[in-house]
């Protein structure tokens, strides 16, 4: 199983683009107002406790700021999401100063009504266990004896890549990657090539072994193709202020792939429970910065 860091969940993800809009409601016609479904909105609860581990900066400019998304990796640091109101540097600890920015790394505790983030409570900086990960977990049995590579210099992932190229073009393609054999040598190590499709798996495994002479994994799933996912991570970018959702960051990846979209909140995992009916359960899933507190 490869476990890797997405760009996404670390400091330097990729900004959300939220060009657009798309319509939140149910489809379909209705004569009357009354009779349409209310749209799903992620509306904050103005009593609901949230709570994050994040920088809070002031560059003396706009205030303290939640810095929940991306970021720039420069001292001081740039960064600012969500105004905070409540805040008092005399009675933190832990803060840095530089160029007349201040900043530090606290777990805060508080309300969000959408815009602003009212704290009520502040302690150390607690990340809980490790960073998400993508997960790409081999889905062929493993042969007996083991994976073996005929000619383990010759079936690293630089010679794979006549077979990626081959899956990419292919409309039906899934997802690839290369599962290494020697974890410690990685991109010097033979591979197992994994090529996902949502059909005709012998027909691909024939294709790839043209060009491919090295362990290799065909498999079909009945999931988005990759062209299906790339359209539907770019609908649902394009829905998030719509829903109410401020987005901060997203990409895709993990086996099956998933879209994973950074956002401030989602009350209620309205938003959620509304893409897990429209999409499938795990297609798109959301990472709310702010968490709430049960």
């Amino acid at each position: 199983m490869s476990r890797l860091v997405p760009a996404t969940l670390a400091l330097a993800a990729f900004w959300v683009s939220a060009c657009g809009s798309g319509d939140p409601g149910a489809a379909g016609g209705s004569t009357s107002a009354a009779e349409e479904p209310a749209p799903t909105v992620s509306t904050p609860i103005p009593e609901q406790l949230y709570e994050a581990d994040a920088i809070v900066l002031d560059d003396g400019e706009h205030g303290p700021m939640l810095c929940l998304g991306a970021m720039r990796l420069l001292l001081p640091p740039q960064c600012g999401d969500i105004p905070i109101v409540g805040w008092d540097w005399r009675v933190v600890e832990g803060e840095e100063l530089m160029a007349g920015t201040i900043w530090g790394s606290y777990h805060v505790v508080g309300t969000f009504d959408g815009e602003v983030f009212t704290v009520t409570e502040v302690g150390q900086f607690e990340r809980a266990g490790e960073p998400e990960t993508y997960v790409y977990e081999n889905p062929c049995p493993e042969p007996e004896g083991g994976w073996v590579a005929p000619e383990p210099e010759h079936n690293t992932q630089e010679d794979a890549r006549r077979a990626y190229a081959y899956a990419r073009s292919q409309p039906d393609y899934v997802i690839s990657w290369n599962d290494h054999l020697d974890k410690e040598l990685q991109e010097f190590s033979p591979v197992v090539f994994v090529a996902v499709f949502t059909g005709e798996a012998d027909r691909h495994e024939t294709a790839i072994r043209e060009v491919w002479d090295g362990p290799l994994c065909v498999v079909e799933r009945d999931v988005p193709t990759a062209r299906k996912l790339a359209s539907i991570r770019m609908e649902v970018e394009a829905r998030l202020p719509d829903l109410g959702l401020q987005p901060l960051g997203s990409g895709t990846g993990g086996f099956p792939p998933t879209i994973y979209i950074d956002v401030v909140a989602d009350a209620e995992g309205r938003v959620q429970a509304l893409f897990d009916e429209e999409f499938g359960p795990g297609v798109v899933r959301l990472l709310p910065a702010l968490r709430a507190v049960e």
